[in-house]
């Protein structure tokens, strides 16, 4: 049966081994710090066009952000909080570039451990097309490559998980953004998300008790069931982290999709098969300041899923800005698979299964 101890001290202490409880807990200052440090940081990169070592372009045409998993996701979530971005951008989640790249545009490569080799090859792609990239990374072969090359190189906090540094990933391209004249300065934006994010520390953390905590009661509604997350508009980039979050966290399957494209394919799927509809929770990931459009699509999508059979839950993002309402979604997305994690029984922190798949891959012939 269901209780208190499910979340308590000592199941935390038994199963929590590499403390991501704290890494969930400590976004608000990943965000600070990573935001400062890289702003620091990239003082003189851009103005250096021009000079011996190479340097981004000081006026880019075009951007592109390459990187995989925990480390590619703090670029969707900046970007989607930049709708006016003046120029093309995309994020790259492979081994190659558009063919639309050339030395105009800025390259950001972000590999947490500085070895993902799609991230490798992406970058090695841009400076054989004159590109000098930003590499975001705490080490490794990335980091290698930039020290022999004269790249900007923007070093993030070693010895934790690409999920769990979410705030020093996605800072660095946000303050790239700025020092490239993409953007404006956000530091206001950052300060009330920061503020909103340590309110939410104190409504979600395992203190609380089940009743008042949303976090505890989302995890119990997904115990034993697939999750698929849904986003709209500015919250799509949160559905694709809470669904990589239950993945790693929980080791639970779990998928994403958006809207309104979901209602043009994927709602067809739920017109049979009942008895997958009713093993399923289908998390709608809102915005009140969103498109009325897609609000009144995620409406008449949950209404359309429950008169199918399936299970689902409303989240409303909270705060002003963008940055703080798309990350007052993270932040409960994050803490939902940390107790998943608990009623599982499961340590949230390593992915054997990712990195044994990792050491298979290396070893093959196209390593």
């Amino acid at each position: 049966m269901a209780g208190s101890s499910d979340f308590g001290a000592a199941r935390l202490a038994a199963l929590d081994g590499g403390d991501m409880l704290g890494a969930i807990a400590g976004l608000p200052r990943q965000l600070t710090e990573g935001y400062a440090v890289t702003r620091a940081g990239l003082r003189g990169v851009f103005a250096a066009a021009g000079a011996a070592a190479p340097a981004p372009p000081a006026r880019p045409a075009g951007l592109v952000v390459c990187g995989m998993g925990g480390s590619a996701i703090g670029a969707d979530l900046v970007l989607a909080c930049l709708p006016e971005l003046p120029v093309p951008a995309a994020v790259v989640r492979g081994y190659g570039l558009p063919a639309w790249v050339g030395p105009d545009a800025l390259v950001v490569a972000v590999s947490y451990s500085g070895d993902t080799e799609e991230t490798l090859a992406c970058a090695a792609d841009a400076l054989e097309r004159g590109c000098a990239p930003v590499c975001v990374a705490s080490g490794g072969a990335l980091a290698a490559l930039a020290g022999a090359r004269g790249l900007p190189l923007l070093t993030v906090p070693a010895g934790g998980q690409p999920r769990a540094s979410l705030g020093y990933l996605a800072m660095p391209l946000l303050a790239t953004l700025e020092a490239a004249g993409l953007c404006a300065d956000s530091s206001a934006d950052i300060d009330e998300t920061v503020a909103l994010l340590r309110a939410g520390n104190d409504l979600l953390g395992p203190q609380v008790a089940d009743a008042t905590n949303a976090a505890k009661q989302l995890a119990r509604r997904l115990h034993k069931k697939q999750a698929v997350v849904y986003g709209a508009g500015l919250t799509v980039p949160a559905a694709r982290r809470w669904k990589g979050q239950v993945n790693e966290n929980a080791k639970a399957p779990a998928f994403w999709n958006e809207l309104p494209e979901l209602d043009h394919n994927e709602l067809m799927g739920w017109t049979s098969l009942p008895y997958v509809a009713a093993a399923t929770l289908a998390v709608f990931l809102d915005d009140a300041r969103g498109d009325a459009r897609l609000l009144r699509r995620a409406a008449l999508t949950a209404a359309a899923l429950e008169a199918r059979g399936v299970a689902v839950e409303r989240v409303q993002s909270r705060g002003a800005s963008r940055l703080a309402r798309l990350f007052s979604l993270v932040q409960l997305g994050d803490y939902a698979s940390f107790y998943l994690a608990l009623l599982y029984g499961v340590d949230p922190t390593p992915v054997v299964a990712i990195e044994d798949f990792k050491a298979k891959l290396a070893g093959g012939s196209g390593a």
